[in-house]
């Protein structure tokens, strides 16, 4: 194939994400004269901020990116969520995966040309008109490796090898020598995933050619109190030799960019990232005292306990170990709360017993204890596993199985009484609002599976450490928070484009991780969905190209 007059016949499109990586580090480290190649995107083309789904959660924000839905259409959520019909929380990733097609599936159903590789959250399409890469290299894959073709995984394996870094989902590095040694496996993945690019990339003129770059996502959860003097678990010994960790990945990624757009041609060119990144300072974990205090909890869960057993005189087992266990050890923070209770010789007898087992019976376990002994059915709310910000779900007759809490007038008041409550709430340490704003989820997402979400997202302010809150109705609640990661996703992401029809130096104004995938079809001349949530970004195109190409929508 001749691939330079292949080239010259369609508009294509190349896509390169960053996974988790966080604006404000990219914007000051390029003024600071680094990341020449970003910089040189961002000096050629359009860039800023753009808004994230992560406040709903962050397993939502890659779907939302390459279907270009909302996550109360495309209903990905997450690893954990509480099960429809339920009141437990489930790990199920294959049935957790988007239920709107992919932006690459309606390009090739357009006979584009297509190569995807490694992009969170998806899984092969068979019949794709191209190829595609899962769960090789991505961070957290919903999927084992596997490929279309079939073959292609192995290709890759036999070429390449295997991805050199753990799952930071299930394996969270600790002291210098485990750091130590998981920085030394990103950087490796850093240059298998750059030869892997480039390997495909050079083999054809793709129409649409796509591959994510994990490491910054990796590297932000678990160095950044290593960057940060003032982050309360900053390491000064160790930070001598690994406290530019998150630079150099940014850095090493810069150079694989650069390589990239060398072999791509006359092409557009994105660089995205659907989330951000900052320091873990959230309140999360203090949420169900605080609901508590506001009276959504039970008033007496024994009492109502008597009422669950099939027969008299029997006890409900869970409500019997809640009574025994500290509060702590129950909810949807179990499994950090429990590992931070346990000596270190039983935690470290845990992990040797979490690598013997498969990992879906792992998984299974954890959702179990996160579920077990909760009284969510005897509340009026209750909090949702979450990363970073508090999501709460209210206890509604008609969705949930038990509900306490009448739809329509019912439920607005109390969606308006919390609102108002969170918002009140004081970070003691710094005598600051705790919360930058409490988020109505069905006043920003519409679609069939809205009910799947929270109704309630406390967006925490994230200037500081929160170990207590106080409000003149709930007093002062305290606790430390046992997450083990330092660094956590932020609401907002970014896009940089450069190259073919787009403008330059233009800054993407109220822009959206949602309106990418409508903005990469019509640039390759393909009708766009009208039950897609994004819109086209055409302050970031050309004037030209937006006359002579009306956008067509199907």
């Amino acid at each position: 194939m001749d691939k330079d007059r292949t080239k010259k016949q369609s508009n294509r499109v190349v896509v390169i994400g960053l996974d988790s990586a966080d604006f404000y580090l990219i914007r000051n480290w390029v003024n600071q004269g680094y990341l020449p190649a970003i910089a040189s995107l961002i000096s050629g083309g359009s860039w800023g901020k753009i808004k994230s789904t992560a406040d709903v959660g962050s397993g939502t924000v890659w779907p939302s990116f390459f279907t270009g839905t909302s996550p109360a259409k495309h209903n990905s959520l997450g690893s954990r969520r509480v099960r429809s019909g339920s009141y437990r929380v489930s790990h199920s990733l294959r049935e957790n995966l988007a239920k709107r097609e992919s932006i690459w599936v309606l390009l090739s159903r357009a006979k584009k040309r297509i190569a995807v590789l490694d992009v969170p959250k998806t899984y092969p399409i068979e019949g794709l008109n191209g190829i595609q890469l899962v769960g090789w290299g991505a961070h957290s894959p919903s999927w084992d490796p596997d490929s279309w073709p079939p073959r292609l995984i192995e290709e890759v394996t036999s070429r390449f090898g295997l991805y050199p870094a753990p799952d930071d989902d299930e394996f969270i590095p600790k002291g210098f020598s485990q750091l130590k040694s998981f920085y030394d496996a990103l950087i490796s993945g850093i240059k298998k995933k750059g030869l892997v690019s480039r390997y495909f990339l050079d083999q054809e003129a793709w129409d649409f050619f796509l591959t994510v770059f994990a490491e910054t996502h990796c590297v932000g959860h678990n160095y950044w109190h290593l960057m940060d003097e003032n982050h309360p678990a900053y390491d000064s010994e160790i930070a001598k030799t690994l406290g530019d960790s998150i630079f150099n990945v940014y850095s090493l990624i810069d150079l694989e960019i650069a390589k990239l757009i060398d072999s791509a041609g006359d092409v557009t060119f994105f660089i995205v990232s659907p989330e951000g990144m900052g320091p873990n300072y959230t309140g999360s974990h203090l949420l169900p005292e605080v609901l508590r205090r506001l009276g959504m909890g039970s008033q007496n869960t024994q009492e109502n306990s008597s009422d669950s057993g099939s027969s008299k005189g029997f006890k409900n087992p869970a409500n019997e170990l809640r009574r025994l266990m500290p509060s702590v050890l129950w909810g949807p923070h179990a499994i950090r709360n429990l590992k931070s209770k346990l000596p270190l010789y039983l935690v470290k007898a845990i992990e040797l017993v979490k690598k013997k087992v498969p990992k879906r019976v792992w998984q299974e376990w954890k959702c179990y204890l996160m579920s077990l002994g909760n009284d969510w059915k005897w509340c009026r709310a209750f909090c949702l596993p979450s990363d970073f910000n508090g999501a709460i779900r209210i206890n509604l007759k008609g969705r949930e199985p038990e509900g306490l809490v009448e739809p329509n007038v019912e439920y607005e008041s109390l969606c308006e009484e919390l609102i108002h409550e969170f918002s009140q709430l004081i970070n003691i340490d710094t005598g600051k609002k705790a919360a930058s704003e409490i988020l109505r989820v069905g006043q920003v997402h519409k679609g069939e599976y809205l009910e799947e979400l929270p109704d309630i997202v406390v967006k925490w302010a994230g200037e500081a450490p929160i170990r207590g809150l106080y409000s003149p109705r709930i007093g002062t609640v305290t606790g430390e928070d046992c997450h083990e990661r330092t660094g956590v996703h932020r609401p907002y992401g970014f896009l940089m484009a450069a190259g073919k029809h787009i403008a330059q130096g233009r800054t993407v104004e109220g822009g959206d991780i949602m309106d990418i995938a409508p903005t990469v079809l019509y640039l390759m001349g393909v009708p766009v969905p009208g039950d897609m949530d994004g819109k086209v970004l055409f302050d970031i195109i050309e004037d030209k190209f937006k006359t002579d190409n009306p956008v067509c929508y199907m």
